[in-house]
């Protein structure tokens, strides 16, 4: 209940479209953990090696450019505020799946 005394609800906000955006992100964003045992069993001892060192050295290199951006735009949002701000709003709500520039 409110102070007014009217329950609170809450307000539907995604439409058919975002939820199958959603999904599909999803699926595309989790497909490459799912492979990686396969990868690794088909690449042998030196590509699992190799993978890992350059996955390593790709890691590196993003968490400098987040601690830059981080510095940078010191405010609650992350990536969405990086992206806003680079990008704009709808490539940022690609960039970004499952967020809206509601937050900016």
């Amino acid at each position: 209940m409110t102070s007014s005394g009217e329950t609170a609800r809450f307000v539907r906000v995604l439409a058919s479209k975002d939820v199958l955006a959603l999904a599909f992100g999803a699926m595309i964003g989790w497909g490459w953990i799912v492979m990686t045992g396969n990868w690794i069993v088909s690449a042998g001892s030196l590509g699992a090696v190799s993978a890992f060192l350059i996955g390593g050295v790709a890691i590196v290199l993003v968490g400098l450019t987040y601690a830059e951006l981080a510095a940078a735009m010191p405010q609650a949002g992350g990536e969405h505020v990086y992206s806003y701000r680079g990008l704009g709003h709808m490539a940022s709500f690609v960039c970004v799946p499952g967020r809206s520039s509601s937050v900016i």
